[in-house]
């Protein structure tokens, strides 16, 4: 919890330092996510962009453009894979309103246990590619973080839920800056823990 609301802390520090280039990588996000299909490669380069900001005070373009290169399939498949089990669920939450159906039920509620699984994981990975590394180490390494830190990945999905829920209702926040802060936000909180991981070995 220390952890989490120095996090949240410095997140906000952070934000309100960098607005303007928050919500320039917001507006780019937003943009880039358009077709359903790119929305993985425009997430890696917002956390790249955000990642860019904290390590050089700037907007680095270079290096977002070769982390794009070097993982941009690898986040396509990142950005659908959640998106898939998303839909996946929607439908058997539709099925179960109209038959009543205990058995779609359980999967309904099986797919929305999965689907924050998935995505929290999918977040955290795209942290670890922002940092060069490769997408086996990533993918490794993400999971070891959720499974080894279920009290902040539960706390950051609701962080990000509520976020979400802000930016939905005002339309235009979840243009603007929204999804900067929920990038930021996760990669504040993910980083140093992450990378203790990646070079201990240890939770």
């Amino acid at each position: 919890m220390d952890h989490f609301r120095r996090s949240f802390q410095q997140t906000g520090v952070f934000i309100y330092q960098h607005s303007l280039s928050l919500v320039l990588i917001s507006i780019c996000w937003f943009v880039g996510s358009i077709p359903i299909v790119t929305s993985g490669p425009a997430t890696l380069g917002a956390y790249s962009a955000i990642r860019s900001i904290r390590d050089g005070d700037r907007i680095e373009t270079r290096m977002i453009r070769r982390t794009l290169r070097r993982h941009g399939l690898n986040a396509t498949l990142l950005g659908l894979v959640p998106l898939i089990v998303g839909v996946i669920t929607v439908i058997y939450f539709q099925k179960y309103t109209v038959t009543n159906s205990t058995f779609y039920i359980i999967f309904s509620i099986g797919g929305v246990y999965l689907f924050s699984f998935i995505s929290i994981i999918s977040l955290t990975t795209f942290v670890r590619l922002s940092d060069g590394c490769t997408f086996v180490e990533a993918v490794k390494e993400s999971y070891g973080w959720v499974i080894h830190n279920p009290l902040l990945s539960l706390l950051i999905m609701l962080t990000s839920g509520v976020l979400l829920l802000i930016g939905i209702v005002s339309i235009v926040g979840l243009v603007i800056i929204i999804p900067a802060i929920l990038f930021s936000f996760h990669l504040e909180v993910v980083q140093t823990s992450v990378s203790q991981i990646a070079h201990n070995g240890d939770p």
